[in-house]
């Protein structure tokens, strides 16, 4: 699935949390990550799309150790793949989402339409455009926060909610998340049922 072998192990504790919609972390998602590369493999359809492991991402600084890794997953993954990266800014889990072009990075935040962390931005845009510089294409990437989603109503919701994007852009034929997640969503909350 990140082009080398990952083990992980799901305790009875973080099976509790998902059961109990307590805040999930890296191994819940990370888990969910192979359930749906299994269903993508099942499907004949593995090679559209790819997946970062979020254990991976350092948090630095300047940033350039996370950018240098995007850009070894995106040279990694098939060239017509949209790459999903999920991304937790140490108290809050986005989606990235860099479609099959690697020319536009989406970002899909269950907070709504405020990119508070300017610092992934940049380091995301770096990464994409050191893989585009690689390439011998050395195009500035666009940045596009999608609206159309759902949100979460309380404060431990986030992890669910980027869980249900990637399971919503796996199960989907049509790749155009502009047109998927278009709009604005009203009251359309993410909750245990």
């Amino acid at each position: 699935m990140f082009g080398r072998n990952v083990s992980t192990s799901l305790l009875r504790e973080d099976v509790m949390r998902c059961m109990e919609m307590r805040e999930i972390g890296s191994r819940q998602i990370l888990v969910y990550m192979g359930y749906l590369y299994k269903y993508l493999k099942e499907t004949n359809r593995a090679e559209y799309v790819s997946f970062v492991d979020p254990n991976k991402i350092p948090a630095t600084q300047d940033g350039s150790t996370s950018s240098q890794h995007i850009a070894n997953q995106l040279k990694a993954s098939n060239g017509d793949s949209i790459c999903l990266i999920p991304y937790n800014t140490g108290y809050h889990w986005i989606l990235t989402v860099i479609n099959e072009d690697k020319d536009t990075i989406y970002l899909l935040d269950s907070m709504g339409n405020r990119n508070r962390d300017n610092a992934w931005k940049t380091t995301v845009c770096n990464g994409v455009r050191t893989y585009l510089c690689m390439r011998g294409n050395p195009k500035r990437p666009t940045f596009k926060q999608l609206t159309g989603n759902l949100k979460q109503q309380g404060c431990v919701e986030c992890g669910y909610c980027v869980m249900q994007y990637m399971k919503e852009i796996v199960e989907c034929e049509d790749l155009q998340l502009e047109r998927k997640f278009a709009g604005c969503v009203k009251n359309q909350y993410y909750t245990q049922t």
